[in-house]
């Protein structure tokens, strides 16, 4: 088994990367041959992306690539690097990249071009090119992911893969721009538009007594993103229905046929078509002039880039948040003060269910990333310290803590309340 620390530690971070060097730092340097570490994380966001400018043989021997790694790639190179084989991902219920379930993720080297690939046909992992068969890597790591809504789910469920259907109503699924003979794109306004797509089969509920048999031979950390409890999207903020539905779809995509050969054929038509595109917003976009004509034959592209223009928005950053659009919308809800106060129940009894105690807890705050507002960040991540302090016996916390000496209570005071009071924050009934 890892050595246990002494002291158990608290590590708060602004961004979600920057947690994968605190591993390698606490975590991988203490690993014999042959161990590993589970993670037990809640965030509205799957971050099971792999870096695609970072070479694999990179990935395993070196330890700074914060500046390489995004906060959606971080977890995987973990994996890799034989960290962690298990991922339990406790999930908010806006949050619906994945159903709730087990999945099992193969990760490895493409023998091609040396970058991380997974081999997972999920549409995640296809629209953002990052699959790959099995026969086409090396090294492989096998990693068993178990997906449950916190606080909503009993049950979890083996996801067998199977052919997503496209979201749109044409039927070619083309990725090229010269568009102006597709049909109207219908797209999908319930996040779970793939579920009835996909074949499940009921195993198990994962109670404290699974946990704990899938804890017995290894220990665990835990990683707290503050967007569990809130989560924010200033891109879609920035737009209104109609102009994120044009944006949906320039970028979305679903590969209709899951056999390898159509896959491939489908990442290389999208990986140019996402080129083509920054290609266009670089070109119309960069010192833009309002009355420049805009001449392109794709009248989608051509009214975001409009869009993008005539609000003048950060067109590279539009242009990165589409790229990772898959088949369900990203997570948005600005939580009201009960659902908070709810999701932190949740996790607390989430982890009083283990017996294992954490061997590293970190925090990220996201918000600089625009995933947590800066009116509410503040007073979750104070109200997740004191969880941790009430539930573990904390030594020690890097970073930023909200915390003082008299902050020993697991309830909100008098000036918390107050400062609930003037969130900024919806009626979780009305939220998107």
């Amino acid at each position: 088994m890892v050595a246990i620390k002494d002291k158990l530690k608290i590590e708060i971070v602004e961004h979600n990367n920057e947690v994968f060097p605190i591993i390698i730092r606490d975590i991988g340097v203490n690993l014999k041959s042959g161990e590993d570490v589970a993670l037990l994380r809640f965030d509205s966001y799957a971050d099971l992306l792999v870096p695609k400018d970072v070479q694999a043989d990179e990935i395993e021997t070196l330890n700074h690539l914060v500046t390489s790694i995004t906060n959606q790639s971080w977890i995987l190179p973990a994996v890799y690097r034989g960290y962690i084989t298990k991922i339990f991902w406790f999930k908010p219920p806006w949050a619906h990249q994945f159903q709730d379930g087990k999945y099992q993720l193969q990760v490895g080297k493409c023998q091609q071009t040396g970058v991380l690939k997974v081999t997972s046909t999920n549409p995640y992992f296809t629209s953002n090119c990052v699959y790959s068969s099995v026969d086409k890597l090396s090294n492989i790591h096998t990693v068993d992911v178990y997906v449950s809504t916190a606080g909503l789910a009993k049950n979890y469920s083996t996801t067998i893969e199977k052919i997503h259907p496209s979201i749109y109503d044409n039927e070619s699924g083309s990725e090229s721009l010269d568009a102006d003979n597709r049909k109207k794109p219908k797209l999908s306004t319930n996040d779970n538009n793939h579920k009835d797509n996909q074949i499940i089969q009921r195993i198990y509920p994962l109670d404290a007594t699974i946990i704990d048999q899938l804890l017995e031979t290894r220990q665990f950390m835990i990683d707290v993103n503050l967007s569990f409890f809130s989560t924010d999207d200033f891109i879609r903020k920035q737009l209104d229905e109609n102009e994120y539905e044009i944006l949906r779809y320039v970028y979305t995509r679903i590969v209709q046929d899951h056999t390898d050969i159509e896959i491939q054929r489908y990442i290389t038509t999208r990986e140019n078509a996402l080129e083509q595109i920054r290609t266009c917003m670089n070109e119309y976009l960069t010192e833009p002039k309002l009355d420049q004509p805009i001449l392109i034959d794709n009248p989608y592209l051509s009214a975001l880039i409009a869009i993008i223009r005539y609000k003048k928005l950060d067109w590279k950053a539009i242009h990165k948040y589409g790229m990772h659009l898959s088949d369900t919308r990203p997570p948005l809800h600005v939580s009201s003060e009960e659902m908070i106060i709810y999701l932190h129940e949740a996790m607390a009894k989430i982890l009083q269910s283990i017996k294992k105690n954490p061997i590293l807890i970190t925090i990220s705050r996201c918000v600089d990333d625009g995933y947590c507002s800066l009116e509410q960040a503040d007073l979750i991540q104070k109200y997740v310290e004191k969880k941790f302090r009430n539930l573990y016996k904390i030594d020690e916390i890097k970073g930023r803590s909200l915390l003082t000496n008299d902050d020993n209570d697991d309830e909100f005071d008098e000036d918390d309340i107050k400062d609930r009071k003037s969130m900024i924050i919806s009626d979780d009934e009305n939220s998107h």
